[in-house]
């Protein structure tokens, strides 16, 4: 996935879950590191902020955030599963992104199914 789809991708399930981005840094902060301090904190909710709405951030730091957010209990209760296609370069750029879209498709499904 490319930076924009994967902070689309995780600002929605922060929507889904009802997590503010707060929530979310805080819950990242300590998943990442032994000490909590408040300031720390403070300025890691900023960043994440940033780093959700930055077109230049690597996807690799995003990729790290939703694997910690499909770790939660909240997130696991909730049925939702994360797109797990990722590009092969053996498919045509047409193909590539229609097995995206299905990967997003039967995730809506899976996430509707749940609410219902």
């Amino acid at each position: 996935m490319e930076t924009a789809e994967l902070q689309s991708e995780i600002k929605g399930i922060l929507a889904t879950l009802k997590w503010s981005q707060k929530k979310f840094a805080r819950v990242i902060y300590a998943e990442t590191n032994d000490i909590d301090n408040e300031d720390e904190i403070a300025r890691f909710e900023e960043s994440l902020k940033k780093d959700l709405s930055r077109p230049k951030i690597k996807p690799e730091r995003l990729v790290e955030y939703l694997r910690i957010l499909s770790l939660q209990e909240e997130f696991q209760k909730s049925g939702m599963i994360l797109p797990v296609y990722s590009k092969s370069g053996l498919l045509s750029e047409t193909m590539e992104e229609g097995m995206k879209d299905i990967s997003l498709f039967v995730n809506g499904l899976i996430s509707d199914e749940k609410s219902l």
